[in-house]
């Protein structure tokens, strides 16, 4: 209990020191907020050219250090010299951070052990992350904010026998996980807030405000005529599987590490390409399962069944497809203007 308490009392000492710090910054143009958020994001990739700055570990995800860092940083961005999409996007990633995200230190994504060790962290270091991992999901849970039951399972995918037999904390990581009681429901709805935040990430990668309800409707129009929709993608959840479809686009740079440092809107308004009718349908399967899980409470029964109904999917692709949508919720929606003017 101590060390709970301890994570508490410093949680309380960021807040205040976010809420409290009136000292003028300089502000940071584009170029340099993008470079300082990549190194301080260094855990997003093994393939990032940037080197970890000795013995600064502040970039281990949702830290007390990286909370206050990035938020920091958000602060100061110079959105004056920003392009419009690009002030969006700092706004967005400020707006972030109001919810549930920093009380699940671990984003299920990324295989952390691994690419810690491709990054040279120390193990010492490594295990203190662990230890801070399972203290914090132990306090989120007072709050109610709960793995749901893919992202507590890939977690322990990333635990692996040898990563647990050199690390006791890994293992001690790993047990707690194996009792760890999920919440009922995949999607975000169920989270403090969680309607709101999801609210948030559409709004943000669909372009506009628009209510899930009407949304939902206007995608129905389109996949209630999809029939085995077949597009050649490499199903993977590590990565937002929303880039394949991007693919013949000329990605361009953003600041969130979420989304690879790829601006996906800007991407897509740039892109002089078409996109086949298929491949717009996928997208639009896509959208339409994320809201449902997301917001109106699908059961992944529910939502494979939609998946492999309306796409050409074996259950395998459409677990792995559904995994894609839990772990990055929304991003699909950047297509959404293309889909429902197709």
């Amino acid at each position: 209990m101590k060390t709970s308490r301890h994570y508490v009392s410093s949680a309380l000492v960021l807040l205040t020191m976010i809420g409290g710090c009136t000292e003028p910054q300089v502000n940071l143009p584009y170029t340099e907020l993008s470079a300082q958020l990549r190194q301080l994001n260094w855990f997003s990739s093994v393939s990032q050219s940037q080197g970890l700055p000795e013995n600064d570990l502040a970039g281990l995800p949702f830290t007390e250090l990286y909370l206050k860092k990035r938020h920091d940083l958000l602060q100061r961005a110079d959105l004056s010299s920003f392009t419009e999409i690009a002030a969006q996007e700092s706004q967005y990633l400020s707006i972030q951070q109001r919810y549930p995200e920093r009380f699940l230190p671990w984003p299920v994504h990324i295989n952390l052990p691994k690419v810690a060790q491709e990054r040279g962290v120390l193990s010492s270091q490594l295990d203190t992350w662990y230890g801070y991992v399972e203290s914090r999901l132990s306090e989120a849970r007072e709050s109610k904010i709960v793995l749901n039951r893919l992202e507590r399972n890939q977690l322990l995918e990333h635990l692996t026998p040898e990563v647990t037999r050199q690390s006791q904390a890994a293992q001690q990581l790993a047990e707690y996980l194996e009792s760890y009681r999920v919440r009922s429901s995949l999607g975000m709805y169920q989270l403090p807030n969680g309607k709101e935040w999801y609210q948030s990430k559409l709004n943000f990668y669909g372009g506009s405000v628009s209510a899930p309800e009407s949304l939902f409707s206007k995608l129905q129009s389109v996949t209630n005529d999809t029939r085995d929709v077949m597009v050649r993608v490499n199903y993977k959840a590590s990565d937002p599987l929303v880039h394949q479809l991007l693919a013949k686009c000329d990605k361009v740079a953003g600041l969130n590490w979420r989304d690879q440092f790829v601006s996906l809107r800007q991407t897509v308004s740039q892109c002089d390409t078409k996109w086949t009718k298929g491949e717009l349908q996928f997208a639009a399967v896509m959208m339409e399962v994320d809201l449902g899980v997301h917001y109106f409470a699908w059961s992944q029964k529910q939502a494979l069944l939609a998946l492999q109904s309306r796409l050409a999917l074996n259950e395998d692709q459409a677990f792995v497809l559904l995994k894609n949508i839990l772990f990055f919720p929304a991003t699909s929606f950047v297509l959404l203007n293309q889909v429902t003017s197709a």
